[in-house]
This record gives structure tokens, C-alpha cells and sequence, in this order.
């Protein structure tokens, strides 16, 4: 069973190709069989996110990540060399730690960003609904989940804001402390603003007031973030109501001045204000910040602490790697401990099938004996068994935890002739059985000298 993770991200293509290879939701459980299929797979779980499409799988033979690489081209109508040209392909350990490090956030584009998480987990679920994940998958990503949580709960990996929107909900929790039961104003009706809106929301903002010039577009964000649309006419009136305003507008000049604020602050009995102005040209003026009450911080301020809360989440990561990697080689020693059940099993079913016969042998030779007799030479070969098995079996599993020891799965199948013996097992002859018991040592260790002979 091989275990990879094959795709491309924000760090190995550009965006128009990850847009084309991007699949619906709605499309996952078809893509989920089709990949079954077209690559011969045996497990797959599909990852498609603005930043990156990825399929983690496992492969039951030899690992074949260009089959999977072929069908995922195929299925979005994409030429195989172009995503070739620009995919990625991890195989066994390091597939597993791929997927570790995505869950955890430590390969996003701002490291420490909560939604990934999220995204990984619908795709798995997606994944179980369709009946496409198995044992490997299950185990690797459940364990992954498990990372992601330790990484979020003992290193600091997601203290302060990694984007503009987030730092600016961290600064006016500076302010006003918790925000809930808060208002907020957006003046303006773009992107930021929206983005603004929605982190402001989870932090508890109670009402949201969108101020716009085009009430058509103000309407329209309104609706997405569950707030009121005002005319540009009550601009004055959102600023007297309103405990954190985001501006965000295309105007020229500023719209804020500090004539008019003084008034508005007069009508707020002093209340403080919060006005993040992300506008290029600025919205508010520079002498309104001096204001007694005013707090203003314009995208310069903002990008200066969201630089410094970047390079405290790198230095963070550090600390984040060393927690996952416990995780990680966890599942790795479950992974490899799991492949090498099939040569146990046969080890020991050889090992009680020439233990059987031997015993039958020994019953034979000793003529009548009762039942007791019986259970204490089967008891006696059981146990000599279990003590020659016990060092050779030790070590294997020793071997699956230690990756930098050498495998000892494929020299105790040469060893023991496994193949051969389970075929052969079932086929002696009964002239051959006879003929072993005139040889009570039996044939293999016939010709042995005894261990204390010089």
C-alpha cells in the first residue's frame, strides 16, 4: 500500500491554472469516483480550496502518482502536461507529513490561518460519505486533526491577526475590550469592507451599518453580512451610532474631516470611536486621530503590526513543527507496523503449522496417552514456539518504529522461505511424514552440531 499526496497550491501555480482545476462541491463525489477509478486507487480524498487542489490516496501496488495526476487533468478538461508542468508529488512518509502540515496550517499562504482546518475536514467527510476513505486515510487524517489541534492549543502559531480585516478586529478589541453587543459602520462597500464585517461579526458585533454612495451595492452588502444599508445622507448619523467604523471608499479626498467629527463627537457625549480607514487615498483625515476619544489607524498602521504578527507566527512555527512531528511519527509507526501484519501472520501460522506436526509426531511416538498427556506436549510446543518467535518478532516491530533501522520484513520471509513454506505446508506426502519420524530431530536440524561442540 503506498500512500501519496499529489496536486498543486499557491506555491506551485499560478492562480487562472488552480481556478481551472478548482472542483464544485457539488462535483466532489463524482471527482471522488472517478479518480477511484481512472487511477486505480484504493482510498482518495479530494482538497480544493482557493489555494490549493490536492489529492491525498493510497495506491494498493507499486506507486503510480502520474495515473492520479492524469485523472484529475481529465476529469476538469485540463491538458495532463500543463498540470504535470506545475504539480507537486509526495509518496509514503512524506506524503503523510504533507498532509499533517496542510491540516495544521504550517503550508498555508499566512501560516496559523484557522479555515483550513475546517476545509480538510469537509473534504474528509465528503470522502467517508461517498465510501472512498479507508483505514489508511482514516487513521492519517484523524491523527492529522489531532496535530492541528495540539499545534492551536500549545504554541501561540495563531496569535494576532494575519490579515488587514483580523487586525483591525485585534486593535479595536484594544479599545473597547470584548466587542459583543458592539455597532459598526462600513463606510464604502468593497471586498475589505466585507472581509472587515465578517471578522467584526464573530467577534460579537451586535449591528452593522453599510453607508455607500451606490445604495445598490450598499443593499447588496448589507445582505451578505446581515446588517442595514443607509443612504450617504446619514453618514453623520452612522458615525454618531456607531462604536468601530471601517472606511473603505474610492473617494479622492477625504470624507472625513475634522470640523465634522468634532461635531459628531459632541453628539456622542464623548463616547470613544474606533475608525480603521483602509482606503487608498485615506477617508479620514489626518488631524482627525488627534482628536480627543478618536482612534484612527490608517493601512500603514495596519500593515506595520500585520508584518510584525507574520514574523512572530514563522518564529512560532518552529515550536508548532516540533509538536506535529510527535503526531506524525506516531502515525508513521502505526503505518508501518500495519504492513508488516501479513508477515507475522505468516510467520506465525508457519511457526504453529511445523509446531502441529512435531507434535503430532511426539504423540505418535509416545503411543496411548490420555488427554492431559496430550495438552501438556501441545502446551510444550506452544511455548517453544512463542520463545523462538518472541526476538525475531520483537525486532520487526522495532524496525517499523525505527525508519533508520534497516526492514526486516523481506530477510525473515528469505530466511524463513515464507512463500515457499505456507505453499508446502498443505503437501507433505505421508511417505515423507513417515520417513520424518525416524528422525526425531528432524530433517533440517539432522546434520546441525550441538551448540557446545567445539
Amino acid at each position: 500500500m503506498s500512500l501519496l499526496a499529489v496536486g498543486l497550491n499557491h506555491t506551485t501555480a499560478p492562480v487562472d491554472l488552480r481556478e481551472q482545476l478548482a472542483v464544485p462541491r457539488e462535483q466532489i463525489g463524482d471527482s471522488l469516483s472517478g479518480l477511484l477509478t481512472r487511477a486505480s486507487l484504493s482510498e482518495v480524498v479530494l482538497l480544493s480550496t482557493c489555494n490549493r487542489v490536492e489529492v491525498y490516496a493510497v495506491q494498493p501496488d507499486t506507486p503510480e502518482p502520474e495515473t492520479i495526476v492524469n485523472a484529475l487533468a481529465e476529469l476538469r478538461g485540463i491538458k495532463g502536461e500543463l498540470v504535470r508542468r506545475h504539480c507537486f508529488v509526495r509518496e509514503q512518509d512524506g506524503a503523510a507529513r504533507h498532509i499533517f502540515r496542510v491540516a495544521a496550517s504550517l503550508e498555508s499562504m499566512v501560516v496559523g490561518e484557522p479555515q483550513i482546518l475546517g476545509q480538510v475536514k469537509d473534504a474528509w467527510q465528503l470522502a467517508r460519505q461517498r465510501q472512498t476513505v479507508g483505514p489508511i486515510l482514516d487513521r492519517c487524517l484523524t491523527m492529522a486533526f489531532r496535530g492541528a489541534k495540539r499545534v492551536r492549543s500549545e504554541t501561540e502559531i495563531a496569535r494576532g491577526g494575519a490579515s488587514i480585516a483580523s487586525v483591525a478586529v485585534d486593535l479595536a478589541r484594544s479599545i473597547f475590550g470584548e466587542l459583543g453587543g458592539s455597532t459598526v459602520a462600513l463606510i464604502g462597500a468593497g471586498e475589505m469592507a466585507r472581509q472587515a464585517a465578517i471578522h467584526l461579526r464573530a467577534a460579537g458585533a451586535e449591528q452593522i451599518f453599510v453607508v455607500n454612495r451606490s445604495r445598490e451595492r450598499g443593499e447588496a452588502l448589507a445582505e451578505a453580512v446581515g446588517g442595514q444599508a443607509h443612504g450617504w445622507d446619514q453618514l453623520d448619523e452612522a458615525l454618531i451610532r456607531a462604536d468601530v467604523v471601517v472606511t473603505s471608499t474610492g473617494a479622492s479626498e477625504p470624507i472625513i474631516e475634522p470640523r465634522m467629527m468634532r461635531k459628531i463627537m459632541r453628539k456622542r457625549r464623548g463616547a470613544p470611536i474606533f475608525m480603521v480607514d483602509i482606503a487608498v487615498p485615506r477617508d479620514v483625515h489626518s488631524r482627525v486621530g488627534r482628536l480627543d476619544s478618536v482612534y484612527v489607524y490608517d493601512v500603514d498602521d495596519l500593515q506595520k503590526i500585520l508584518l510584525s504578527n507574520l514574523q512572530a507566527r514563522s518564529v512560532e512555527a518552529k515550536a508548532a513543527d516540533e509538536v506535529l512531528e510527535q503526531e506524525i511519527l506516531s502515525f508513521l509507526h502505526w503505518q508501518r507496523a500495519r504492513s508488516l501484519n501479513p508477515v507475522i501472520r505468516e510467520l506465525r501460522s508457519h511457526a504453529r503449522s511445523i509446531m502441529a506436526h512435531e507434535v503430532d509426531k511426539a504423540i505418535a511416538r509416545l503411543g496411548e496417552v490420555d488427554e492431559a498427556q496430550r495438552e501438556v506436549v501441545a502446551a510444550l510446543g506452544h511455548a517453544i514456539t512463542q520463545k523462538i518467535l518472541h526476538r525475531p518478532l520483537k525486532a520487526l516491530r522495532e524496525s517499523a518504529i525505527h525508519a533508520e533501522r534497516d526492514d526486516l520484513s523481506g530477510a525473515l520471509r528469505t530466511l524463513f522461505a515464507l512463500e515457499e513454506a505456507l505453499d508446502s505446508e498443505d503437501q507433505l506426502g505421508e511417505s515423507e511424514r513417515e520417513g520424518e519420524l525416524d528422525n526425531p530431530k528432524g530433517d533440517e536440524l539432522a546434520d546441525d552440531p550441538p551448540e557446545h561442540d567445539p
